[in-house]
């Protein structure tokens, strides 16, 4: 039986803003998506790398109007994330695949496609002088 490091440790989330338009992400801080973190702007080509603890969930929002998802993120080792791979349907990479709750886009990454304000059915307001 080999030993295992119980100590937590710090792994790199590279996001990278492949596609041919800006994006943005988001930290989510709790599970509902409440209370979320600063907003960054992604220009085409740029990434951002963060600082993450292995085995630890978190939540990130990626928007590219008029799109929009949510990520699962539970890494174990440094990981790179393109958004043209979040953002794909069907998926481009032969590394992602469908699971039980969204797009697994790389080990440890899930996407769940949310539905933009645009694309919700929009109800009229009720009028308040008209009796139902």
């Amino acid at each position: 039986m080999s030993p295992t490091c119980t100590i937590p440790y710090e792994v790199l989330l590279e996001f990278l803003n492949d596609t041919p338009d800006a994006a943005t992400m988001q930290v989510l801080r709790r599970e509902d998506g409440g209370q979320a973190g600063p907003v960054i702007l992604l220009h085409q080509g740029e990434s951002i790398s963060l600082v993450l603890t292995a085995g630890m969930a978190y939540k990130y929002a990626i928007r590219r109007p008029p799109r929009e998802a949510e990520l699962s993120v539970k890494i174990w080792s440094d990981t790179q994330c393109n958004l043209l791979d979040v953002f794909q349907t069907p998926p481009s990479s032969p590394h992602c695949r469908s699971g039980d709750s969204g797009l697994i886009v790389t080990e440890g990454i899930t996407v769940t496609p949310k539905a933009s304000p645009s694309t919700q059915r929009q109800f009229p307001a009720r009028n308040p002088h008209i009796r139902r």
